[in-house]
């Protein structure tokens, strides 16, 4: 009988790789339904914005282009991309196509933070309106980071000469 190591028994990238998963996808959630970003006009009236309502009311308002790139490199590509880790990490996509993707994923993580950024750059030009920080921009750099190293785990796994 052959004695199975923790590291291999949790997938590639073993156990701290899975952990950094769950909790990214956690805080990967609550980055994007709390309130990223609050916005006060004048002094009297605050606004709350998530980075789903920001994205909502670009589309509403017709600014397709700015709105659609949130969606898809902010919403959808850290959302795919913790799912694909998490199945690369489960095991049931496997093989060198699959670390092929985690590899190129890997590459495209900081443009989910530079588009918050561009955000914030982009509401802070108007000097009547005062710009803060609330929790969901923490959950979810948090969950940005998280989901870099796990990505950068796995491929140490399965290249250990990396």
């Amino acid at each position: 009988m052959t004695e199975i190591g923790i590291e291999r028994a949790h997938g590639r990238g073993g156990v701290t790789a899975r952990l950094l998963i769950l909790i990214s996808i956690v805080c990967l959630a609550a980055g994007l339904l709390s309130p990223m970003l609050a916005t006060r006009r004048l002094v009297f009236f605050t606004d709350a914005h998530s980075l789903i309502d920001v994205t909502r009311a670009l589309l509403e308002n017709q600014n397709y282009l700015l709105g659609i790139v949130i969606l898809v490199f902010s919403i959808l590509f850290p959302v795919g991309k913790a799912i694909y880790l998490a199945a690369v990490n489960a095991g049931w996509a496997h093989g060198r196509n699959a670390l092929s993707w985690v590899d190129r994923f890997g590459k495209w993580s900081m443009m989910d933070v530079l588009i918050a950024a561009i955000i914030v750059f982009s509401l802070s030009g108007d000097r009547a309106i005062q710009i803060m920080e609330q929790p969901g921009l923490y959950f979810f750099t948090a969950a940005i980071f998280g989901l870099m190293i796990a990505s950068g785990l796995i491929l140490k796994d399965a290249n250990p000469q990396r």
